[in-house]
């Protein structure tokens, strides 16, 4: 049903966070949002009576698709007066917001795999809107001594023949950078030599300070106006936000496009806001001037209290509304128990702990940093940064270890523990009166996590266990009312209890007792979703991993110890391939079409697969782990024990020393985000085994795929040969408990999955390991 293009996407950082932050306020917390990208001021009273009067005037109906003459007239006489560009009424388009303006231009210009410069920091929709319309984003990071600007250096570095575009943000969301005229032209002569098309972006272009002198690049002369397209609005000069008008002012064949798309998208801007923007335009101006200064006071006042945080450098932003400090120096640092590892961590840390909204720089492409507004009132900027100075000092420094020994636990123990899956519902009751006897207020974890659309909520003592969770899913809404579908309570410390774990089915309630494994809590959501989804959203959940190639989906199955794991490495090897999921998929049945989802942020990864696959030890390196041996003493995967190991050669660890360490993998390390999507539609289902008689490839009926995946069966190879047959019905050891609808539903659900794909047995006994990756690509 949804498009592969929408596995690439994810909703706007900027509004992830302030509904975080709404959340918050909604459930009382006094939360001061230095999030918000608009200004806080009230459109000018003589702009809402033109809005008001057009409703007066019944002017609610159709207009013009590209904007009423009115309107048109009143931004190229804008243009006209304030830059001296000259534009016809073919050169100007009306659209509902300059994020829509922008993407109109960029369905318009863009085909597929052609490449958009875009220096970073960037907007957050810069690179998505490209990814929306099949293009690439080429990023190419500026930096803070050169003012955040883009070099000519930087630009020729990047331009190669598929080079189609490039934007020019001035002055800059987020950094507030703003170029001069003498930088501007540089970079857009040799841009417009190129033959690039110009995307300027010049919403800020009122909001400037100090003695800072706005150009606007289309007025560096006629050969660089032929190129450019200029992306401009009504919402921030304006402080019109709402309203939704924007503008583009380009060349006539590109603005023609633009109206064509936007005839058979939505059609005309909303007619009444049409009329306050055109009062806006071509009204006095005064009120830009109040808001302007008013804005400068309050950047000078927040800059200067950043400034007194030690070990933070801020560049002092010419324009917009936006710091953009870098706070990489406290990266590393802890305070009760919550690790800063980078600018998510830490925007996290101060929402929690001094209750103020932020922006990870992560969002911008820059991660050293993190970016404030400043469009808030001047009470709430002191107390703001009062609070930040004050969360700030608490922070300190994390032991000097080596990155992964940081982030490596030795859990206990470090594996499943034993587990009753048929609790009764009183059973279930004086278990979690026992667990939450046993979670102290100062040590109390909870986090929601959405997983494919289905809450589970964690409650532990263990801060590895949350640590993990909240790197692992992506998060519900914040602290809301939001009622879960499933609980899990992992308490340690329990004194009279062995480890153990319990799920009652009827409740969706999990309870482990002094464990610490990561895996066991992972496994039972897992379980719970599928259990839920299932039934709630007819989502079927398949333990397989995924490799997309250019949209054709191949889902590898099979037990432990079939070499999936390392075959799904190999696949990924290939250029083509982009990683969907290592373990889990959960899969919609559309028709014809099986369409799986990838429902992790991060991916729990076995390490051992570094000691074939080096390079990812390094992707390990500075992800979070557990069980990642660190002495001799705690090997145990006895099968690759050997004589001479990397803690032998003096490394502080080894990452297939056991067969349960683990660690917690962001996708876009393995081969940038271009590598992984959320989303494909599965074509081929691959089913692994080990029979040395058995023919190397089968291709199956879809009764006999169901039949061999119900069953379950399979052998390993062993030292003597194979082992004896072992079963683990289709092949998911993540299901809870058994029944005969369980495997009613199941079975229903895979015949969909073999009816709609093609299944086939490949036999890893009479396919050598350096065949096997080009056998399976040929099945997809």
């Amino acid at each position: 049903m949804i498009s592969n293009r929408i596995g690439r996407l994810e909703l706007s950082p900027t509004l992830r966070i302030n509904a975080k932050a709404k959340a918050m306020k909604a459930d009382g917390v006094d939360v001061i949002d230095f999030s918000v990208g608009e200004p806080d001021f009230p459109t000018p009273t003589d702009i809402k009576n033109a809005g008001k009067k057009a409703i007066d005037d019944n002017f609610t109906k159709y207009t013009a698709n590209d904007g009423i003459p009115e309107l048109k007239a009143a931004i190229r006489a804008r243009m006209k007066e304030d830059h001296g560009l000259e534009y016809s009424n073919k050169e100007v388009i009306v659209s509902s917001g300059a994020k829509h303006s922008l993407y109109n231009l960029m369905v318009a210009i863009l085909n597929r795999d052609e490449e958009v410069i875009i220096p970073a920091p960037y907007w957050v929709s810069y690179p998505q809107q490209v990814l929306m319309v099949k293009g690439k984003p080429v990023i190419v990071p500026t930096k803070e001594e050169n003012g955040f600007c883009l070099t000519p250096e930087e630009l020729k570095a990047n331009l190669n023949f598929n080079t189609k575009a490039i934007i020019i943000n001035n002055p800059s969301n987020p950094t507030g950078s703003a170029y001069t005229r003498d930088q501007l032209k540089e970079i857009c002569e040799i841009a417009a030599a190129e033959g690039l098309i110009i995307i300027a972006d010049e919403i800020y272009e009122k909001v400037i300070y100090d003695d800072y002198r706005f150009t606007s690049v289309a007025s560096l002369g006629d050969r660089i106006k032929e190129k450019t397209v200029i992306i401009n609005g009504v919402s921030k000069s304006y402080s019109m936000t709402g309203w939704r008008i924007g503008y583009a002012a380009g060349p006539a064949e590109i603005i023609s496009a633009m109206a064509i798309i936007q005839s058979h998208t939505t059609s005309n801007a909303n007619s009444i806001a049409q009329k306050a923007a055109a009062e806006a335009l071509s009204g006095h101006q005064s009120e830009i001037n109040r808001m302007v200064a008013e804005f400068q006071t309050r950047r000078n006042y927040m800059l200067s209290k950043l400034n007194r945080i030690p070990d933070i450098s801020c560049h002092q932003p010419q324009g917009a509304f936006y710091l953009f400090p870098n706070t990489s120096a406290y990266y590393n640092t802890e305070f009760g128990g919550m690790k800063i590892r980078n600018s998510y961590g830490l925007c996290y840390y101060l929402l929690k702990e001094a209750a103020v909204a932020l922006v990870p720089g992560s969002a911008f492409g820059a991660d050293d940093n993190i970016r404030l507004s400043y469009a808030t009132s001047m009470d709430k900027i002191e107390e703001g940064t009062d609070r930040i100075i004050e969360a700030m000092a608490k922070l300190t420094e994390s032991p000097k270890y080596k990155r992964v020994a940081m982030q490596n636990v030795m859990t206990h123990p470090r594996s499943n523990v034993e587990m009753d899956t048929a609790i009764s519902v009183d059973e279930r009751d004086a278990l979690v009166q026992e667990a939450e006897a046993n979670l102290p207020f100062d040590r109390y974890f909870e986090w929601n996590a959405n997983i494919n659309g289905i809450i589970i909520q964690l409650r532990t003592n263990v801060p590895h266990l949350y640590d993990f969770w909240v790197e692992n899913w992506y998060p519900a809404q914040l602290e809301s009312d939001l009622e879960p579908h499933g609980i899990i309570y992992a308490v340690d410390g329990v004194p009279g209890r062995t480890s153990y774990g319990y799920y009652c089915p009827e409740m969706r309630t999990a309870i482990l007792f002094n464990t610490s494994y990561y895996g066991q809590v992972r496994s039972l959501a897992l379980g719970m979703v599928a259990q839920a989804s299932e039934r709630l959203l007819d989502v079927h959940g398949v333990r397989a991993a995924c490799v997309d190639y250019n949209g054709r989906g191949l889902a590898l199955i099979g037990p432990r110890g079939l070499k999936r794991g390392s075959s799904f490495i190999r696949l990924l090897e290939d250029e083509k391939a982009r990683f969907l999921t290592n373990d889990w998929a959960f899969v919609r049945y559309r028709g014809n079409e099986a369409i799986a989802d990838a429902p992790e942020r991060k991916f729990y990864f076995k390490t051992n697969i570094a000691q074939n696959f080096p390079h990812y030890g390094r992707i390990f390196d500075r992800s979070k782990c557990e069980n990642v041996v660190t002495t001799r003493a705690d090997w145990t995967n006895m099968k690759e024990l050997v004589d001479e190991c990397p803690l032998d050669l003096g490394e502080p660890y080894c990452y297939w020393g056991s067969t349960d360490s683990r660690a917690l993998v962001d996708p876009a390390w393995i081969g940038g985000p271009n590598k992984y999507v959320k989303r494909s539609h599965l074509h081929s289902v691959v089913m692994l085994h080990y029979e040395p008689n058995a023919p190397a490839v089968e291709k199956l009926s879809v009764e006999g795929a169901l039949d061999f995946i119900t069953a379950g069966k399979y052998r390993l190879p062993s030292g003597a040969g194979m082992t004896p047959y072992k079963e683990q019905p289709f092949f998911n050891p993540y299901i809870l408990g058994s029944s005969v609808d369980q495997e009613d539903l199941q079975r229903r659900n895979f015949h969909q999955l073999f009816r709609v794909t093609n299944a086939y047995k490949v036999n890893i006994a009479s396919i050598p390991p350096e065949a096997l990756k080009a056998r399976l690509r040929e099945l997809v």
